[in-house]
């Protein structure tokens, strides 16, 4: 009966292996799955399953023993790279909500890959195809977890960045490569070992990692207002307190969130405390995930008091943005549409037409 299964080739290592990561990703998947829901435990456990899928399909004589359910699995296998591109820019750009067009690359990948079983397709050119979008989103990836490594303030996830998800990554990179050297050159089956090695062990890398830190990786990202930066130093203790009422201070009074390029490194330094202690700060007391979000708590403040201050009406909202802190009209945009719910623009004319009497800059700056 095993020998049906697995054919005359294989070793027995190697199924034991794959089998292993199989039900390690599907694991991970089940324990991403709970609730509550968010854009990242969606797509986190979308792409658990197409690791699943991947481990199958790179050992053909899975296909005659599973049957009818070898379609979805291959389906989910092709889709794998832009799921893990889903997955990766969700967990790390703290999204609140999951768009469909970050599902997009993985419906081009099943796209692509579905045209290659069309007819007289001309099936290298296409899997050649696949796997560049696919390398290419492995690349944008690694682009993510390194630049945003800096300001990740949720200590769980900073650790992540490298060792699991860059490995994940490093992991696509290779299989493209090898598909590709196979499709112009000849096949790699020497590497079939080596691979659900691999496999095996990113398997149970994920589940270690979800079961350590779990409920901090999916916390959500949205910050309540009873914690806001002004009003939760009432209910801290001791060094806290003291850290805080600092860093209030210094934004609200010296308005530092201003300076170009400030960095955690640089408000740790003016406050004159480590740096680990003033992210654990900003993030378990403050609740914000990520220090750009801190810093637009604040400057989105700044510009809604100053867009709704009759007194600089005729003052371009541009350099209202510039003079907040934000260096390109772009983000600032999309921050304030994402904060509001309005344009810049569109909230200066609700806020002025509902003045009566002027508005000054006296009131807190952080919204």
């Amino acid at each position: 009966m095993v020998l049906d299964i697995v054919g005359p080739d294989p070793t027995i290592l190697e199924v034991l292996m794959r089998g292993g990561a199989v039900g390690a990703f599907i694991g991970t998947a089940i324990v991403m799955a709970r609730r509550p829901f968010g854009p990242a435990r969606v797509t986190g456990a979308l792409f658990c399953l197409a690791a699943a899928s991947h481990t199958l399909t790179q050992h053909p004589p899975f296909e005659q023993a599973l049957g009818p359910a070898w379609q979805p699995i291959w389906a989910l296998s092709v889709m794998g790279a832009g799921l893990f591109w889903a997955f990766a820019t969700e967990l790390f750009e703290d999204r609140s909500g999951l768009h469909p067009v970050r599902l997009a690359p993985a419906m081009l990948l099943l796209a692509i890959g579905g045209a290659t079983r069309v007819g007289d397709a001309p099936v290298e050119g296409l899997w050649l195809a696949h796997n560049l979008v696919g390398a290419i989103l492995m690349v944008h990836v690694l682009i993510v977890i390194w630049s945003g490594w800096r300001n990740d303030l949720v200590e769980s996830r900073r650790r992540l960045r490298g060792p699991v998800l860059a490995a994940a990554a490093l992991y696509a990179v290779i299989v493209i490569a090898v598909q590709t050297s196979e499709i112009l050159w000849r096949p790699a089956d020497a590497l079939a070992p080596l691979a659900a090695l691999m496999l095996f062990a990113l398997g149970l890398a994920g589940v270690g990692t979800l079961l350590r830190t779990e409920p901090d990786l999916f916390a959500s990202p949205g910050i309540s207002a009873s914690r806001s930066t002004a009003g939760s130093k009432q209910d801290l203790a001791g060094e806290n307190a003291w850290i805080a009422e600092k860093l209030d201070r210094l934004m609200a009074q010296e308005r530092a969130y201003r300076e170009e390029g400030l960095s955690i490194t640089a408000l740790a330094l003016k406050l004159r405390v480590p740096e680990y202690r003033l992210r654990r700060l900003i993030n378990q007391e403050l609740g914000h995930r990520n220090f750009n979000a801190f810093l637009n708590q604040w400057r989105l403040g700044d510009a809604k008091q100053a867009l709704a201050d009759p007194a600089e009406r005729e003052v371009p909202i541009s350099t209202i943005a510039f003079d907040a802190g934000y260096q390109s009209l772009g983000p600032f945009n999309r921050a304030f549409k994402a904060e509001t719910g309005l344009t810049p623009s569109a909230f200066r004319t609700r806020a002025l037409r509902s003045a009566s009497g002027g508005s000054g800059r006296g009131a807190t700056s952080a919204a």
